[in-house]
């Protein structure tokens, strides 16, 4: 049934290329370039500043790289970048996924929406699964590392992720994607095409109105949940999107509305083998981003609600449903022409059923500093009024300065001392089995120091890291329960990164991370770990890159230790029709090397992904 599901879609897509095949200029070439000088970035400070003038090393992903990872899914892309690990993501589609940020736990790491958090308090960690977001809708990425509790609220203790979906066009466009390919473990033929997937998005003006529609499936049934599994465990997946906005010289809105619902079937675990289980979820939101600009500053709205549904038939059937709601208003003021502010209210009410709905209330300032002599700062402050844990406070101080020498070339020197608030979540709190009533927030600490360096088209980054948690939560093996660890816990590590275009043809990126536990132990998480890119242009339409990432050895909550793996992915793309039409050949773990990321769970073997995307 799925898969007559994707079948209908795949015909519909084709059918809808041929009645509105249209002539218009194409944004899909896979050659933009970026001066990494002058890139904006706006995830440090809320304002958009220039990255020389940024003090951090804010990761940001662009357009033309979500595009040279077509074919693949977001998981996947995020764990190339320094210092993000997503467990789970070399697995199963539809695995549950772990992203772990500095040696952080999922509740550390925010998660954006075009501007708007989103989480599903039903979850242990008060997170979001990532599966349910379609890589194509997606035009950037930002990725904030470091305490940003004090600009961001809660979860932001080691990570913010602000991600942004493509906005509507003011010409009519249609794009089609489509992707065929394996999904299998290790030592098997590539003939059997069990990974299929489809998309649309059409967008357009009329009367002042910007709009766009989209639809996407997915569908896998190559692959066991567990690794000693014969029977494979059918993925399912289909988002819907809408949006419509318009704008002014002053003002401007835009409504988003998205519904996704996942149906996978998954294995037993306790013990591990093959099993029946099925589960289904589906996510909805709507969310409102507005923004009126005046003589010395702006004032902005983002506003969200999204209602997550969970089922569970397994040998202990049940079932979720979360409703997470935020609004949150921000003004931004130029001060002088070197000194601006941002300040900011936030209210957030996040239940499921069963269990007290819970609120928090924010206020936050930040002040910017960005001096023309290269000094630059920020300095934070936030006051959290939660309704079960009172009054808290989060500040963070930010300062860098940039050194600039003949040839266009800068040295960037910065230090952040940053803390955090994370109230523990619903699920920890009032479960059944393993909830704690008595549960303290966590309450974390950042620091970081680094440099940065740019050269014309090169760049590297150093940066070192601590952080450290007081109390933690974790799960007491002893009572079966969650409990506040009986001692501080801290993270230390530093971060390499390093890109430039070689030879004028070929673009090369490199990241190396270490992340310690000061007296423990980083469960599943590896001390080192190495990714690495290479994209050259072949020809004037042709296009071949190479991934490459290593993770270091890890240990496993038993204690067993889990051997380091390197694998290689090899994509090549080809633009025809005046880059209207690309394809793009990804063949994945190019070796065929059998590892485990996660014990007792399946690994992707040598796959390939075939996808053409075609925009009108």
């Amino acid at each position: 049934m799925k898969s007559m599901q994707v079948s209908v879609l795949t015909l519909l897509l084709m059918c809808v290329a041929v009645i509105q095949a249209q002539e218009t200029e194409s944004t899909d070439s896979l050659a933009t370039k970026t001066n990494y000088l002058d890139e904006i970035v706006l995830s440090d400070t809320r304002l958009p500043i220039k990255r020389s003038q940024s003090g951090k090393t804010v990761i940001r992903i662009d357009e033309t790289q979500i595009k040279q990872f077509s074919g693949r899914n977001l998981a996947e892309l995020l764990a190339t970048q320094a210092g993000v690990m997503v467990l789970g993501s070399r697995s199963i589609s539809g695995q549950n996924l772990r992203i772990g940020v500095r040696g952080s736990t999922n509740n550390q790491v925010l998660i954006l929406l075009d501007g708007v958090r989103v989480s599903d308090p039903s979850r242990i960690s008060n997170d979001f699964d990532l599966n349910f977001l379609n890589l194509q809708d997606i035009a950037s990425v930002e990725i904030l590392k470091g305490g940003a509790s004090t600009l961001y609220g809660s979860a932001a203790a080691a990570a913010v992720v602000n991600i942004t979906t493509k906005k509507s066009l003011d010409d009519n466009r249609l794009k089609i994607g489509l992707t065929t390919g394996t999904e299998q473990a290790q030592n098997q033929g590539l003939e059997n095409l069990s990974f299929r997937s489809g998309n649309f998005s059409y967008s357009g003006e009329s009367s002042g109105l910007n709009y766009s529609i989209g639809a996407s499936s997915i569908f896998s049934d190559g692959l066991s949940a567990v690794s000693n599994g014969s029977e494979t465990d059918d993925f399912f997946r289909y988002t819907l999107n809408a949006q419509v906005g318009s704008s002014t010289k002053n003002f401007s809105w835009k409504l988003l509305a998205s519904k996704a619902e996942i149906e996978n079937e998954y294995d037993n675990i306790f013990p591990v083998e093959d099993a029946d289980f099925l589960a289904s979820s589906s996510f909805e939101t709507v969310s409102l981003a507005a923004s009126y600009n005046y003589t010395k500053g702006s004032i902005s709205l983002n506003a969200g609600h999204q209602v997550t549904e969970r089922a569970y038939q397994d040998n202990y059937p049940s079932a979720y449903a979360a409703v997470n709601s935020s609004v949150e208003l921000v003004n931004k003021l130029t001060l002088t022409e070197q000194l601006y502010t941002v300040q900011g209210l936030l209210f957030q009410e996040a239940s499921y059923e069963g269990v007290p709905v819970t609120n928090q209330k924010d206020i936050f300032a930040n002040l910017v500093y960005l001096s023309k002599s290269g000094f630059n700062a920020t300095l934070g402050a936030r006051a959290i009024d939660h309704q079960s844990f009172g009054s808290n406070f989060t500040y963070s101080i930010n300062p860098s300065y940039v050194f600039s020498f003949a040839g266009n070339s800068q040295l960037k020197v910065l230090g952040s001392l940053s803390s955090a608030f994370i109230a523990p979540s619903l699920f920890q709190l009032y479960d059944t089995y393993s909830g704690n009533a008595t549960l303290l927030p966590e309450e974390t600490t950042s620091l970081e120091v680094g440099t940065e360096w740019v050269k014309g088209a090169g760049n590297a980054s150093l940066v070192f890291f601590q952080r450290k948690e007081d109390p933690k939560i974790i799960y007491d093996m002893s009572t079966y329960a969650y409990a506040n660890a009986p001692s501080d816990i801290v993270y230390r590590g530093a971060e390499f990164a390093y890109a430039n275009e070689l030879f004028g043809v070929l673009d090369f990126q490199l990241n190396y991370t270490f992340t310690e536990l000061k007296e423990g132990t980083l469960f599943r998480l590896p001390k080192h770990a190495v990714n690495s890119t290479i994209n050259m242009d072949i020809a004037e339409t042709d296009n071949i890159g190479l991934v490459y990432a290593y993770r270091g050895k890890r240990e496993e909550v038993n204690q067993l230790e889990l051997d380091a793996y390197s694998l290689i992915d090899l994509r090549y793309a080809k633009t025809f029709l005046g880059d209207k039409l690309v394809a793009a050949l990804w063949l994945t773990n190019l070796l065929d090397k059998d590892y485990t990321e996660l014990n007792g769970f399946s690994t992707k073997g040598r796959n390939f992904r075939l996808g053409i995307t075609y925009q009108f």
